[in-house]
Formats: structure tokens, C-alpha cells, sequence
């Protein structure tokens, strides 16, 4: 844990002359929860990602919640809300499809904290307040609260102006932190990329020492930290960071594989620009395309080639059941993106079939995805006959 002394305890209180951040901009859902909390005698505040994001000019994905109610409490106080998970005890708001984030204080207290023989926290919900939450988050410029009330932002650790410095640091000693938690690793990866931070050395030192913690992460929660890394708009840039850091082998080892050929890693770099800009534009992305993508050079590997329209489909989906049960060793995909992907596989050799089964091929469900890789495999130089330009002008009809 943080060892507070070494900070200035009382805090900077940032003035919205400075932060510029508006009322009007956070989130109402995220207001009317803190207002029922202040109202209920609690203390709650926005935390995080809103309002490191809203001081830098960019547009907030999130608006998380924290408090000094227990989560139990709040579950008592505000409707449509649940508590969720046993490592950290969090609270989900529910609004329509939206979710807010209620977290409590956490405490530097390790009374009921459990760690594995690494280091790793297993559990740990002791709760405290505002001053310990500020030195239990992993990054400065994490550890940022917003008063609603008076639009004042409260500073423990050096946030804002590690943030006005474009700089990365951890609250606390880096080593510590990722042994506590290893997935703080590819945040770190995710924030580096997403703001232009620079990080401390020493952080990254510890990054690289420390990346084969990864493993004691489970599959499932990878597999939602690798979505986050990748379909938020960086992804170009995080492959390009994971793989310098020696970090793909713990969550996609068969495109680690593949990104020193030439051929493949263009393919992969072009479907990765793609999500980057449809991101952009507000666009669909969907994870199975995404894997579908990624997984890809490893299929054709395992399959010698699928240029040809007479490979029976059984055999891509036997050689697609073996390739996504080695990725969830590493990173566990649902099961309903897999049967998605493999679909998507299964449509590059139907595609191939025209005219004959152009039919059955136009009202597969996943048709456009399948159109969308075949369309990706051909600008990424591969030679299908020009099979992509008849479909093309098949569905502009």
C-alpha cells in the first residue's frame, strides 16, 4: 500500500477558472446520483476518467461516482442499482442501457485485504475515506475528485499537474502497485496512447520487469481490458506499445506470432486503422470482428491457405475451434463471439462461391462482416480474384 507520508496531505483545491470544466457538462444521471447521496447526509463526488479527460479537452467515455456510503447503502438508497463484484465491492446505477459507477472510499487498512503468494490483492473492500481513496488509486492523474457543489477539484497526489505536464506516475511506489495489481500495467499502455503521456521511467522499467504477472490475471477480465485497449480509438498505437513491452504473448500470442510478417502485420495494421476510424466517426465495432481480425493470420496458418472456394467449411470450423481454444488460455472469449467468429471465418470461402451461392451467401446474418474481412483482406494486398468488387456491385443493386 501507499505509504501517505510522503505527500503533501493537504490538498490542492483546483478553481473552475482553471479547470474550465462546466455544471452543465457532467452527465445527469451521474448529478442526480450525488445529489440524493449529499442530500442522505453522504459525501459523493465524480472520480476518474471524466475528470482527467474533461481538463484535457477531450469527451469523457464515463462518469463514475465515489462516495463514503458503503456500497450496501447505496444499494439502499438508489433505485435500479445492484452490487457487483467481490475483489473490489462496486455499485452499478442503471439508467435505460446506461450504467454509472458507484464506488466507496477505499482505505489504506489491510485488516480484511487477501493477497496471493505474488502479491496479487484477491480481495480487498475496506473501506475509508476521501484523503485514503486518493492514495489507493493507481495513477496521479486517476486521483482527481469533483466537487459538484462548489466545482472544485480536489488534488491529493499532483494529478492536475502532472496532467498540465503530460506526464504518467503512479501514486506510490510502481513496483508495489502492479504486483498488487498487474492489469495496472496495460492502463498504463491504454492512458500512455490515449493522451500522449510520457511515462516515468521507472514506472516503465516496472512494467517490463513485472508484464509475466499478467498470467495471474483471469482470461475474462484480460479479455475486457484488451477490448478497452482496442476499441476506443488507439488501437493502432497500443498494438504498436503492447508488442515494445513484451505484452501480446499474455493476451493474444497468435497475432504476437504473426506481426513479423510483413504481409500479415500490414493486414493487421490496416483493420486496426479501420477501428480506429470508424471509432471516430461513432461507428459499430463489434469485438468478434475485431478477433476475427486478429485472429486471422493464425487460421490461414493452421489451414495452409483459404483462397479457395472448394475448402469445406468443417474444416475452417475445426481449424477455428482449435486456434480460439488456444486465445482463451490467455484470453477467454465468450462463447457468443466465438460462434460469431467463426461464422465470419466460415463466409470467406462462401464468399468465394459466386455466383452459384451468391443467394444463400447475401442473407448469411453475418454477411457484412464476412464482406467487411474479405474487403480487408483484398486492400491488404491478398489476391481473391476480384472476388470483392462483384459483391460489391451484387449489393449496390
Amino acid at each position: 500500500m501507499v505509504a501517505i507520508d510522503q505527500y503533501n496531505i493537504s490538498p490542492e483545491i483546483i478553481k473552475v477558472s482553471k479547470h474550465h470544466i462546466e455544471f452543465d457538462q457532467i452527465d445527469s444521471d451521474a448529478r442526480s446520483i450525488i445529489q440524493r447521496l449529499n442530500k442522505a447526509g453522504f459525501k459523493g463526488y465524480i472520480v476518474g476518467g471524466f475528470v482527467r479527460d474533461s481538463i484535457l479537452g477531450l469527451k469523457p467515455k464515463d462518469c463514475d461516482v465515489v462516495t463514503d456510503a458503503t456500497p450496501e447503502q447505496v444499494n439502499d438508497l438508489l433505485p435500479r442499482t445492484r452490487i457487483i463484484g467481490r475483489r473490489f465491492k462496486i455499485v452499478h446505477s442503471r439508467s435505460g442501457r446506461k450504467i454509472t459507477e458507484i464506488s466507496t472510499f477505499r482505505s489504506s487498512s489491510q485488516r480484511n485485504t487477501q493477497k496471493s503468494n505474488k502479491g496479487l490483492v484477491l480481495r480487498d473492500n475496506n473501506y475509508g475515506n476521501i484523503e485514503d481513496d486518493a492514495f489507493r488509486r493507481d495513477f496521479t492523474i486517476n486521483s482527481l475528485y469533483l466537487d459538484i457543489e462548489k466545482m472544485e477539484i480536489i488534488d491529493f497526489v499532483g494529478g492536475y499537474k502532472d496532467l498540465q505536464n503530460k506526464k504518467l506516475k503512479s501514486i506510490g511506489d510502481s513496483y508495489e502497485r502492479f504486483k498488487e495489481d498487474p492489469v495496472r500495467i496495460l492502463r498504463a499502455i491504454r492512458f500512455k496512447a490515449k493522451l500522449s503521456l510520457d511515462l516515468d521511467k521507472k514506472l516503465e522499467a516496472d512494467m517490463k520487469k513485472l508484464s509475466y504477472l499478467l498470467k495471474e490475471i483471469s482470461s475474462g477480465r484480460k479479455y475486457e481490458e484488451t477490448l478497452k485497449m482496442l476499441l476506443t480509438g488507439n488501437a493502432e498505437l497500443i498494438m504498436t506499445e503492447m508488442n515494445s513491452h513484451n505484452l501480446l504473448e499474455h493476451l493474444l500470442p497468435l497475432t504476437k506470432d504473426f506481426l513479423n510478417s510483413k504481409k500479415d502485420k500490414r493486414f493487421i495494421y490496416n483493420a486496426l486503422k479501420n477501428t480506429d476510424d470508424r471509432y471516430s466517426k461513432n461507428q459499430s465495432l463489434t469485438p468478434a470482428f475485431l478477433f476475427s481480425v486478429l485472429l486471422w493470420p493464425a487460421l490461414v496458418n493452421k489451414m495452409g491457405g483459404l483462397t479457395s472456394k472448394k475448402t469445406k467449411l468443417h474444416n475452417v470450423s475445426r481449424a477455428a475451434s482449435l486456434i480460439l481454444k488456444r486465445q482463451n488460455e490467455n484470453c477467454f472469449i465468450p462463447g457468443r463471439i466465438q460462434q460469431s467468429i467463426k461464422e465470419t471465418w466460415e463466409l470467406q470461402i462462401m464468399l468465394l462461391r459466386v455466383p452459384e451461392k451468391s443467394k444463400v451467401t447475401l442473407k448469411h446474418k453475418r454477411f457484412r462482416a464476412g464482406y467487411d474481412l474479405l474487403l480487408l483482406r483484398e486492400g491488404s494486398g491478398e489476391n481473391l480474384g476480384g472476388v470483392g468488387k462483384w459483391w460489391t456491385e451484387k449489393i449496390s443493386y
